[in-house]
């Protein structure tokens, strides 16, 4: 085609091609149109169609470089499939043929992709070449029967299921384009033969290696910093930031000063909280979800389903140099219409949950998951074991093989084992049996990813139970969807069927008693966080947050208010402003004291000096303080990096000026 007019829409950019500029297209939303009566050459006594790609990702199904046809009974398709391989189908004489090659095109790099029909007295042949190679041919038997229909360069005629169409949920068809570049687009209304296109090839020389970068889950700066929580504005990926309208400081990321990890809350995730490792491994327990009644149409309410962030949104509660509470808020909904789940038929309102995480310097968080609802006697979900990859990373790339290991409180283990298994088959996985053998009662949980830094939970020891994750379709050992985080598509469960995009395994669930629980109400504490410490080393921390060391006041001038188990935090009422706080915790064997953290309330705005069993402490990364500011009070914070299974005496004074 030359001289032909063509209309370009949606959000795209101009890049370098091959020779001269491509088209950026955005996986989503670019297209580019050719009216029919331009693109007529004469298509039915052969034709060659060609174009220059350097794919982002893989599609989510069948997606054109070039396509014109209708209701695959007219015209020709030109274009990939869902794994990357060139597919060039046809109308010969009514009956739709089809020609895919057997190798796939490779991602981030250039590659020539080439179709031709030729045709001489009603016998034919469709062939297909890579880099100017074969890479596949079809005897066929009449003429193309052409389409008087827009010549379509780049996405979806209609929308359609993600593949596998089977395995996706919920069955909502979805509109998309390719992803990556697009140069050299040509339809010439004569049949190249082969030593023609290998010629051509040979005469070009493309850029060698990546052309597209492989893009990167951010997470802010990956070296330890000042510990606190920040506002920040995290990129992805321009085409894909092009697509979003959020502003600026729309992120929040937690760093710590003592260890090179952080804890992110991204818009790419709908501002569910991961953990990301020293190696930059990404890690989430999940959220509130419910499903069936409790959903509009069925399927899956949760966050992940919430891509534009409408009601997910995230703010800073506190930042000190003891410790960091960040307040995360989201609502429930279905993917398609963001309709609520559970929604009160008096009032309107559906199902809310405020998140409080309240995160100290060790890399230990107590997550306080709120749930507002029209009645909580109904099914949810309240923690699932979530591993994230990386663009390009499998997620054999991200955990170990004896991926999970459980614990009680008495110190009896067992790790749960997947088994590797070949790549390309949709099956479950070979791994462990749905239920769990052991130990009775787990409440701790160590994940084995491959980093220093591992994710641990623990939880109550009252109705604890947990089950493996390990029953629907996967291409690889480990279960993997990629239809969160960072995509956009209206779905709830598409499985990976390459390393191409960002993608999350999930691996278990654990199951444990409400801390608070009413009709509208419920309320349950998991502590989360990563560490570089073993099952057995566990034990003590979760020791001291589910049986705390009692704690004695003594003298005049402070309240005890006992522990928080909310904060992980001892709390402590000041009455008289001018006297010192003195106080032992009672620690033992089976109330140690881990890293413990104590809240003075209404200790006013003046520094404080510490000493513990009657040696003065100096406020260092080991022993921190911090004040917080409330509307009518100002509250002091201590948080002290020791152990001890013998009583500790601390004194806070008001220090000298």
């Amino acid at each position: 085609m030359q001289g032909v007019k063509a209309s370009l829409e949606g959000e795209y950019a101009y890049v370098p091609g091959v020779a001269g500029d491509g088209i950026r297209f955005d996986g989503y939303t670019t297209s580019m149109t050719t009216p029919w009566q331009d693109a007529d050459e004469g298509l039915s006594n052969g034709f060659t169609v060609q174009a220059w790609v350097a794919l982002n990702t893989y599609p989510w199904n069948r997606v054109p470089i070039v396509d014109q046809e209708i209701d695959d009974q007219q015209g020709f398709f030109f274009g990939l499939d869902a794994f990357g391989h060139l597919a060039f189908d046809a109308s010969i004489d009514g009956q739709w043929q089809a020609l895919t090659s057997t190798t796939t095109l490779p991602l981030k790099r250039w590659a020539r992709v080439t179709g031709t029909y030729r045709t001489a007295g009603g016998e034919g042949v469709l062939a297909i070449y890579i880099d100017g190679k074969p890479a596949g041919q079809l005897a066929v038997h009449g003429q193309l029967l052409t389409a008087q229909t827009d010549l379509l360069i780049g996405r979806v005629r209609e929308a359609m299921l993600p593949f596998p169409d089977a395995a996706a949920k919920p069955q909502y068809p979805i509109w998309y384009s390719l992803d990556g570049i697009l140069a050299g687009v040509a339809l010439d209304g004569k049949p190249g033969s082969a030593a023609e296109i290998a010629s051509s090839y040979a005469a070009v020389h493309p850029a060698a290696g990546d052309v597209l970068p492989w893009p990167k889950l951010p997470e802010g700066p990956t070296d330890p910093g000042r510990f606190g929580a920040y506002y920040a504005t995290l990129h992805y990926q321009k085409s894909w930031d092009r697509l979003r309208r959020i502003g600026p400081d729309s992120d929040v990321v937690v760093r710590f000063d003592e260890s090179p990890i952080r804890l992110v809350f991204w818009q790419g995730t709908n501002y569910i909280p991961a953990w990301v490792t020293e190696n930059d491994k990404w890690y989430t327990d999940e959220f509130v979800e419910t499903w069936d009644k409790g959903c509009p149409a069925g399927g899956d309410c949760e966050p992940m389903s919430d891509k534009q962030s409408r009601y997910s949104h995230v703010n800073i509660v506190e930042s000190n140099r003891a410790r960091v509470v960040v307040h995360w808020r989201y609502a429930d909904a279905e993917v398609e219409h963001l309709l609520g789940a559970w929604p009160n038929p008096r009032t309107g309102w559906f199902q809310w949950i405020d998140e409080y995480w309240t995160v100290y310097p060790d890399g230990v968080a107590i997550r306080k998951q709120v749930l507002h609802a029209t009645d909580t006697s109904r099914p949810h979900e309240w923690q699932e074991t979530i591993v994230l990859h990386q663009p390009g990373s499998r997620p054999e790339d991200d955990i170990n093989f004896d991926a999970i290991t459980l614990e009680n409180m008495r110190g009896q283990t067992k790790t749960y084992t997947w088994r590797p298994r070949p790549y390309g088959l949709l099956h479950t996985p070979y791994g462990p049996p749905g239920g769990i053998t052991g130990p009775p009662s787990p409440n701790i949980q160590l994940v084995n990813m491959k980093s220093q830094w591992k994710p641990f939970q623990i939880h109550s020891e009252e109705e604890a139970s947990a089950d493996i994750y390990n029953n629907e379709l996967t291409y690889f050992s480990f279960l993997c969807w990629n239809h969160w985080p960072v995509a956009q598509i209206a779905s709830s469960d598409r499985p990976c069927v390459a390393a191409d995009r960002a993608s999350h395994s999930s691996l278990s669930h654990l199951y444990w008693k409400p801390y608070f629980q009413d009709k509208h109400t419920e309320v349950k504490l998991l502590m989360d966080g990563l560490t570089t410490k073993t099952p057995a080393e566990l034990l003590p921390l979760a020791k001291s947050w589910l049986s705390p060391a009692a704690l004695t006041v003594e003298g005049a001038g402070y309240h005890s208010e006992g522990y928080d188990p909310t904060q992980r935090d001892y709390v402590l009422t000041r009455t008289d402003p001018a006297a010192p706080a003195r106080f032992t915790l009672e620690a033992t064997d089976a109330s140690p004291v881990v890293d413990p953290a104590i809240l003075i309330r209404n200790w006013g705005e003046g520094d404080a000096s510490l000493k513990v069993n009657g040696r003065a402490i100096p406020w260092s990364e080991q022993d921190r303080a911090g004040h917080i500011e409330h509307l009518d009070r100002t509250d002091l914070v201590i948080w002290l990096q020791t152990g001890s299974t013998q009583p500790l005496l601390i004194e806070v004074n008001p220090a000298k000026q």
